[in-house]
């Protein structure tokens, strides 16, 4: 069709839709070369002899017209030239400059994740081509980032020109409406890309523990020592060589592991031993004495007591046992009761715990723990509790639960919940579940799971060295060597784990979760009865993410260690603001697992405005704070100072490179108390200065940097938080 109207031709289309195609048509196309003259006459000739021969009908109907042969053939492809010409305009409509455009469609595959790897470029996908220009210098970056582009067809690759995008920073990568595409269509509004990177990389790999093994066999060394009813009070030697144990009708034996050579101690009649922490001297109870055997050369003492003994144990300062009044140690003068029982109801005494500093008894139904030192007793669990053993350095207990082995510490405070089983503690901080079926390995706080056998391993006792024990076959006493226990996280990375476990919970708001990392200081850190901070963040903006700004172990016996912890709000997904707290974790005695001490929280302070510290990396020799922004190189030398704890500057000139600004030269002092400071003055590459000068204080690390300060036992440094 031509753009000029042939009054045949539309005296014939008189559909007013075709007239209205045929017009979208003129409109859209593009021009199209002319037609031979002699080509157009004959095909016009031909349409017109067509359409004068449909009406060479005489006196028939219009619709005997349509529905004859010929009718029909028209009719068809009437419809065809329809749907044809529709696919021709809707593709014209989409495409020809002048009429409708196609959405400028702007998408990601980074498009609110989290976590991104930081070492990538930023993907810009375009439904359509894009004018390059254009399309650049309409992107815009928060935080303040500079960058270079490339092109991969339809997709723009943003690159940081540093390298790397910053660790735990939200981007919003924004295409301004002044972005074209290659036909000259501008966008219709801003589109913005929001993603999270991940937390930077840990400066010296940990390596990650060694899983223990779980094939059957892992158990070597299987030897029978001793075979006989009433086989009770197995003990080792320090040194894991010799087993002592008192069999049938009260006989005290000994036997190695290595050759299976028994010797008999004491001939008849012992109901309790001990054996004390040097291996030298054996204490054990006979027709209502108190005997204490010296091994090297063998000798032996009689003590006498006053009321009739029932269970033999150690101190670090000698004997002592326990009758059913109290606790009883040989003074100066002879037996003195240093701790009493309960006067009412049946008690009987169970075990010392391996200090000597502690007692189970039973009063009727309850299982207790007496403190041997201030005489208090504290319950463990519900009525009909057993004991079942105690942690090497005898500040833990394990105790029967409900389908669970508990572990608590000596005041009845429920560190851990165990698999249930029979349990022995060792002093590599493992302890093996034995019963009737297969033998497990786990460690304190439950984690570490594994099985090392099937088969009946009934009653184990872990030797010193923490490979070999004891178990029961039937009445039959075995020795066997466990795999070795799989390599433990670092007192850090241990810590980390809790810090991990509590601000997840806090963000999910499983209030009883986050309880039970806290102790008695951390719950009243956390009170908001009493002005504490808050444990669980309500409201608008909400508990978006946290990570971890600055970690190190400050002390040890017990371990302890500091976090300064970022949390972030968000409204909208978008993050708004922060604030810092700094905890302070210790590790509790018995199982070992760490507990949120102490607590304290920096301002609140909005995000989006300048840059912000997102990392600080510290080492003896250097320490290294990342920005979430490009800086202006020349503000960082002024604006980035580190002091020592006299307010006196150290370390050489900062350098900057890649979102880092490093201090290296350094000499810190283990345990010494340092404070980095950031000025305002400091600038982004867009020009804003730092909103409010940030301080955060840390103290020096110890020699190994995945344990810093492990074995200095400094205290806690101060609150690290931005200062206003």
């Amino acid at each position: 069709m031509s753009t000029h109207h042939d009054p045949e031709l539309d005296d014939i289309l008189q559909d007013t839709e075709l007239m209205h195609v045929a017009d979208l048509l003129r409109a859209g196309r593009m021009t199209d070369p002319p037609l031979d003259d002699a080509f157009r006459s004959a095909l016009r000739r031909q349409l017109m002899n067509r359409a004068w021969g449909m009406d060479d009908s005489g006196g028939v109907h219009w619709w005997q017209k349509i529905f004859n042969p010929v009718g029909l053939a028209w009719a068809g492809a009437a419809v065809g030239v329809f749907l044809i010409a529709a696919v021709v305009v809707l593709a014209a409509l989409n495409s020809a400059p002048g009429g409708l455009t196609r959405e400028v469609l702007v998408t990601s595959p980074m498009s609110d994740k989290s976590a991104v790897l930081l070492q990538q470029p930023i993907l810009v996908n375009f439904n359509q081509a894009m004018d390059h220009p254009s399309t650049e210098a309409a992107v815009q970056i928060a935080p303040a980032t500079t960058v270079a582009f490339s092109w991969n067809a339809n997709t723009l690759e943003v690159l940081p020109t540093s390298g790397n995008l910053a660790p735990n920073t939200q981007y919003q990568v924004t295409i301004g409406p002044t972005a074209k595409t290659a036909a000259g269509q501008v966008l219709t509004a801003p589109k913005t890309i929001t993603f999270v990177t991940q937390p930077p990389p840990p400066p010296i790999p940990t390596p990650s523990p060694v899983p223990l093994p779980s094939p059957k066999g892992n158990i070597t060394s299987p030897r029978q020592l001793a075979a006989g009813p009433g086989i009770t009070n197995i003990a080792w030697s320090p040194d894991s060589s010799t087993v002592y144990f008192i069999g049938g009708k009260g006989v005290l034996e000994s036997v190695t592991t290595a050759a299976g050579n028994a010797t008999v101690l004491v001939a008849v009649g012992v109901t309790s031993a001990a054996l004390n922490p040097a291996g030298d001297h054996i204490a054990y109870i006979r027709n209502g004495k108190v005997e204490v055997l010296a091994l090297t050369p063998p000798a032996t003492v009689e003590i006498v007591p006053t009321s009739a003994p029932v269970i033999a144990g150690w101190t670090k300062d000698g004997v002592e046992w326990a009758a059913a009044d109290g606790v009883y140690r040989q003074g100066a003068d002879g037996p003195s009761r240093v701790a009493a029982l309960p006067a009412t109801g049946t008690v009987k005494p169970i075990s010392f715990s391996p200090d000597g500093a502690h007692l189970a008894f039973t009063q009727d139904q309850s299982l207790q723990v007496l403190d041997v030192a201030t005489g208090k007793s504290s319950a463990l669990g519900i009525a009909g509790a057993q004991l079942l053993g105690w942690s090497p350095d005898g500040t833990g207990v394990m105790y029967s639960g409900a389908q669970a082995v508990v572990l608590a510490d000596v005041a009845g405070k429920t560190l851990a919940n165990l698999p249930a089983g029979e349990p022995s503690w060792s002093s590599q901080d493992e302890v093996l579940l034995g019963s009737d079926t297969d033998l497990f390995q786990v460690r304190p706080d439950g984690s570490g799971l594994a099985k090392l056998a099937d088969g009946t391993f009934r009653l184990p006792v872990w030797a010193p060295n923490g490979t070999s024990f004891t178990y029961f076959r039937g009445t039959a006493l075995f020795s066997a060597t466990a795999p070795a226990a799989p390599a433990k996280p670092s007192a850090l990375d241990a810590a980390a784990v809790v810090v991990k476990t509590f601000m997840d919970a806090r963000k999910a708001g499983q209030s009883d979760k986050a309880l039970a990392i806290l102790d008695d200081n951390g719950k009243k850190a956390y009170s908001s009865s009493g002005g504490g901070l808050n444990l669980i963040v309500t409201g608008d903006p909400s508990f978006s993410r946290s990570y971890v700004l600055t970690q190190e172990i400050t002390g040890t016996q017990p371990d302890s260690a500091r976090f300064v912890v970022r949390i972030v709000l968000a409204h909208e997904k978008l993050d708004v603001s922060t604030y810092e707290e700094t905890l302070t974790l210790i590790r509790t005695q018995g199982s070992g697992q760490f507990l949120v001490d102490q607590a304290m929280a920096g301002p609140q302070l909005a995000l989006g405005k300048s840059a912000s510290v997102v990392s600080v990396d510290v080492s003896s020799s250097a320490v290294r704070i990342t920005f979430d922004s490009d800086l202006q190189p020349g503000t960082v030398r002024e604006g980035v100072i580190l002091l020592d704890s006299k307010g006196k500057q150290v370390g050489e000139t900062p350098q900057y490179a890649g979102k880092t600004v490093t201090f290296g030269g350094l000499d810190l002092k283990p345990g010494t108390t340092y404070k980095l400071v950031v000025l305002p003055t400091v600038k982004d590459v867009s020009g804003n200065n730092i909103a409010a000068e940030y301080d955060l204080t840390f103290v020096g690390p110890g020699d190994s940097h995945g344990d810093k300060q492990n074995g200095h036992g400094s205290a806690p440094s101060p609150l690290a938080t931005p200062s206003p």
